[in-house]
């Protein structure tokens, strides 16, 4: 079902993230005025950390039921594992990422589970469910106590998704949306780097870092979106037309290169100083200081880079537990075990601190920085990019400085924007999208689609393995009938191709699409292509003629489709399901 911005009051939009998420809204003022976008401030339990994100956290009891989200998920586990009666919840962290490692295997359906911290799986769909649904109700209670008079049947929904995830994953978190109590005709999905462009292209110039007098997106410019996030990083490419929308010039990509990546980077020099076993163990029984240790190390990574010239080291606190615990497992103290790795020298532990020099920290951020850097270069070498000499860094990692420093140093020929408060910008743009989904009006096929058909046999042309007698004739089965082309332009409300279809059999009383993508520009077979859902058409029971004209729609965020009954003319519903047969309603 089509879903116009015109039908509603209000506009929510739900930016879910690997490390932090948030929400914001706004009446259709924001088109014009993005000052009059609201957002929620978080404080932490201890009152050490303010943020306007809240941690990606959910507990969960044995009955998976939702016991507390964010900071208070945080706190409310770490007391429990304290006193040992943690054994029977669900607690889950950071683990979006482990969502886009199914999406990248393309293995991911309604069915998929992910792992607690201690290794206990439970449905995905679950989980984010309840992610969802504590924001969606944060919001309403907001709304509500600030005497709005906005009914819930009046907001539109935007839930926010990376460009690179495929139309699997879209679809997946449409239905977990909708399993939050969020209906589907109130549900619209925005792409992350898009949301963010669309927010930075009417900011002004006060508000973009880098940015000068002239217009950074007045029509005709061209410019790269860099959306780093907590776990992924989301390149897309950007004109401004002349009617001040957007156009997509070249494919989304990106890669698992976020701000998680330099956690890791961290996680990994404590593993090799007091061994895997013992860090994991520590998790387990110290949760609430093994978060502290962490979330010390989140503030001291944000401001690496300011200022740092004048201290050559970056101090972190060390919990008391982290000390003994050590000592208890290993029988020898953190400075012993330190001399005998790589990080002698590098890392000085005192009391209740850990002093560790510069060039070191400054190390953890390499393979993050690397990985983009790397790939924003091939980027460039693309003819649809080759002219482009603007960066729009956004995303919670963008405002890193050493990020900054090294997008800069690494192509001082381009102009890096970077707004301000950049890690809002997605979910801020998120909002503006919901009144303007055109404001994309055209975007870059990634894939080459198709639908999985029949048709006659041809011996010079088909394989025989391919061979199938249906009613007598014969079929060859598996072929790729082509919608749209890899690198194809796709401009939205656009039917990209239409075909019509017959039944086989007399008795077949619905038609099913089976979708596929490939990398290849026009392959004859099914075989080595990935199926990303199925759309089912049901077909007229009469005599008459039977055919249906089946058009797709790729410009959108979502792949939508629109059956017609050739004879009548009647509009059928084309439902879409997921791959093996999982159903979305």
């Amino acid at each position: 079902m089509a879903v116009s911005s015109l039908e509603f009051l209000w506009v929510a939009a739900i930016d879910f993230g690997t490390t932090f998420s948030s929400y914001a809204s706004g009446a259709r003022e924001v088109e014009v005025d993005h000052t009059k976008i609201s957002a929620p401030v978080w404080q932490a339990a201890d009152g050490g950390l303010m943020s306007s994100k809240i941690p990606t956290t959910v507990l969960l009891d044995k009955d998976e039921k939702l016991v507390d989200f964010g900071f208070d998920a945080e706190t409310v586990y770490a007391e429990l594992s304290e006193n040992e009666e943690h054994e029977e919840y669900y607690y889950f962290r950071r683990f979006k990422m482990m969502l886009y490692d199914k999406v990248r295997k393309s293995n991911l359906t309604v069915d998929t589970k992910i792992a607690d911290i201690r290794g206990r799986e439970l449905k995905a769909l679950t989980v984010i469910s309840h992610a969802i649904r504590y924001l969606k109700d944060h919001l309403t209670k907001s709304l509500e106590n600030r005497g709005s008079g906005i009914k819930t049947e009046e907001i539109l929904w935007v839930l926010t998704v990376p460009a690179i995830w495929d139309d699997t994953a879209k679809l997946f978190m449409r239905k977990a949306a909708q399993e939050a109590g969020i209906p589907a005709y109130q549900l619209m999905i925005a792409l992350e780097p898009e949301a963010a462009s669309i927010y930075c292209k009417h900011l002004p110039v006060e508000k973009l870092e880098g940015s000068n007098s002239i217009c950074a997106f007045q029509p005709g410019s061209k410019y790269l979106v860099l959306d780093a996030g907590g776990g992924t990083v989301d390149i897309t490419v950007h004109e401004v037309k002349s009617n001040g929308n957007l156009k997509e010039l070249d494919r989304a990509s990106g890669g698992d290169w976020g701000g998680t990546s330099v956690d890791m980077a961290f996680k990994e020099a404590l593993t090799e100083i007091v061994t895997e076993g013992m860090i994991e163990g520590y998790c387990h029984k110290h949760t609430g200081d093994y978060i502290s240790l962490f979330r010390d190390f989140e503030i001291k990574k944000r401001k690496c880079g300011i200022g740092n010239d004048s201290n050559p080291l970056i101090t972190l606190k060390v919990p008391v537990t982290f000390t003994e615990e050590c000592k208890d497992t290993l029988g020898e103290d953190l400075t012993t075990l330190t001399n005998k790795s790589r990080f002698k020298n590098h890392f000085y532990w005192k009391s209740d601190k850990v002093r560790i020099d510069m060039p070191t920290f400054e190390g953890f951020f390499k393979s993050a920085c690397d990985g983009i850097i790397n790939h924003v270069k091939e980027l460039f070498r693309s003819p649809k990019v080759v002219d482009v000499k603007k960066i729009l860094m956004v995303g919670g990692f963008s405002e890193s400085p050493l990020l900054q420093d090294a997008i800069r140093k690494a192509f001082p020929d381009c102009q890096v924007i970077v707004p301000h408060e950049a890690g809002l910008a997605v979910l801020r743009g998120a909002v503006v999208f919901g009144y303007n989904p055109k404001a994309i009006d055209s975007r870059t096929a990634k894939y080459t689609y198709g639908v999985k058909m029949n048709v006659e046999f041809d011996p010079e042309k088909h394989m025989k393995s391919k061979k199938e007698i249906i009613n007598g004739v014969e079929y060859c089965t598996d072929i790729f009938d082509r919608h749209v082309q890899k690198g194809q332009e796709l401009k939205v409300d656009e039917a990209q191709a239409e075909r019509s279809y017959v039944p086989l059999t007399s008795d077949q009383t619905e038609i099913g699409f089976y979708i596929y993508t490939s990398t290849d520009d026009d392959p004859l077979y099914t075989d080595y292509c990935e199926n990303i859902g199925q759309f089912l058409v049901a077909v007229p029971e009469d005599d008459g003629d039977r055919s249906v004209s089946v058009k797709m729609i790729f410009g959108k965020t979502e792949l939508t489709a629109q059956a017609t009954v050739v004879r009548t003319g009647n509009v059928i519903p084309a439902e879409f399901k997921l791959p093996e047969g999982e159903q979305i309603e």
